[in-house]
């Protein structure tokens, strides 16, 4: 799969836009051990393609990345990453 945040030069079919959500929770005793950024990155990149992949598509282009930092319902720190792009099929 695909993921480029740019076009891509082969032709291509548009089949739909794609978009998903990750969380990744403070570690250690609440939350004294920080957010693993590579493991949610990871992860969202890791659901955005899965999606593209049941409707059929090879490559996600245009993909954006947007974070924010949050608190859970006990008052933990979350960082959410939002992700979405365009899945295509490869001609």
């Amino acid at each position: 799969m695909i993921i480029s945040t740019t076009n891509i030069n082969d032709k291509y079919e548009v089949i739909d836009t794609v978009f998903v959500l990750q969380s990744e929770s403070a570690g250690g005793f609440l939350g004294s051990g920080g957010i693993d950024t590579d493991a949610a990155f990871d992860g969202v990149k890791s659901l955005l393609s899965a999606k593209a992949q049941e409707l059929g598509a090879d490559a996600i282009i245009g993909c954006d990345f947007e974070q924010r930092i949050a608190n859970d319902a006990l008052g933990k720190q979350v960082l959410e990453i939002f992700a979405f792009g365009t899945a295509v099929k490869i001609i």
